[in-house]
């Protein structure tokens, strides 16, 4: 049955991609000159994410095709072009790289100098129990019975049919009502209101219940509705929406935190899961590898990003598009992953920059 899921989930997200329209062209810029690819030294790590790619390009229909850029590609061109990077890499001459790249690729930058930002995100570890217990109430829930995902007028669409009508689904308020979940989800298990949020916020989680293995839990579809961030609400009350500060008010300010998390109409259920995180289209998410954009940049492709921040730096660090969030949208905006644990939580809770983002495409 897992695995039945598994493989829907896939054709969903490939279906969506399959009607993506172009981003506007105005929020592109071709290069003229060729940016030095930096930060190729954690060879195994860069291996992952090429075969990632490659596998989940060649997991695609064999018609599928994209436009970017006034440019259609198809799977096929995609594959040759992830062989031929990787080859380059591999050149030991610098200039030989170089002209060996712009034979094959041209660079193409996306920015939005007022909306564009590249920020970090992680898994996150929490605490959990089987049972409701003190402040273990709020369970992570599996996708309910009676959620439907949909094309309508060439949008993806959440909602539930009742009475011959297609309705938009509940809001969160309703879904933490246990009289409504307990006939349509099953809880995977419980935790407490901050950590449901950041599990939500990020989409992945690993959980821990004391005595038992820790096991992970990966997005499975949502209710629909738009996210709204607590920070609307916490503004001069938390030190900041940090993971590491926003456990620390909750402490000093219950009611105030859990009011703000609860006007979140946004609701994201999961499934149980004993493998690697996973982004989009069931790619494996690498840390320092894998990059969150918008659904109208191909999953799969090469990009590369320059960013300062007080806790990373990167120049020209060759990344792939893994993932998508409901957030990440628009040109210039990039999520970038950074793993699973307390250090990624505090390096992910401290990136909030500009950057330069690079699109890596095939010569037509």
């Amino acid at each position: 049955m897992q695995t039945f899921l598994f493989f829907c989930m896939i054709f969903l997200i490939n279906f969506t991609e399959f009607y993506a329209k172009e981003l506007e062209e105005s929020g592109f810029t071709r290069l003229k000159k060729t940016p030095t690819i930096q930060g190729t030294d954690d060879v195994e790590n860069l291996e992952r994410a090429f075969r990632e790619s490659k596998s989940y390009f060649e997991r695609l229909p064999v018609k599928w095709k994209i436009k970017l850029h006034k440019h259609s590609y198809d799977r096929r061109e995609f594959l040759t072009a992830l062989e031929k990077l990787k080859g380059i890499l591999k050149q030991e001459n610098p200039e030989k790289r170089r002209i060996e790249f712009q034979k094959s690729f041209f660079i193409l930058e996306t920015s939005d100098p007022d909306e564009g930002k590249i920020t970090g995100y992680y898994e996150v570890i929490i605490e959990g129990r089987e049972r409701a217990e003190g402040d273990f109430v709020f369970p992570i829930l599996q996708t309910p019975s009676d959620l439907v995902v949909k094309k309508q007028n060439s949008k993806t669409v959440v909602g539930k049919n009742l009475n011959g009508k297609f309705l938009p689904y509940e809001t969160r308020i309703q879904i933490e009502d246990s009289s409504f979940w307990k006939f349509r989800a099953r809880p995977i298990v419980y935790v407490k209101i901050v950590d449901l949020h950041l599990a939500q916020l990020e989409g992945s989680a690993i959980v821990q219940i004391p005595g038992q293995n820790r096991f992970r839990i990966t997005y499975s579809s949502d209710n629909g509705h738009k996210y709204i961030s607590p920070a609307e609400s916490l503004n001069g009350v938390c030190q900041s929406l940090i993971p590491s500060d926003l456990r620390k008010c909750i402490l000093d300010h219950p009611q105030e935190v859990k009011a703000a998390i609860l006007k979140n109409p946004r609701y994201v259920f999961f499934q149980k899961e004993s493998s690697a995180p996973r982004g989009s289209g069931g790619i494996e998410l690498i840390p320092k590898r894998s990059v969150a954009m918008d659904p109208k940049i191909p999953l799969g492709i090469p990009v590369l990003i320059s960013f300062e921040s007080p806790v990373i730096t990167e120049e020209n660090r060759l990344v792939f598009v893994h993932d998508r969030g409901s957030k990440i949208t628009g040109h210039g905006r990039l999520d970038y992953f950074l793993g699973t644990g307390e250090k990624a939580e505090e390096q992910a809770g401290r990136i909030q920059t500009a950057g330069r983002i690079f699109l890596i495409l095939p010569k037509k």
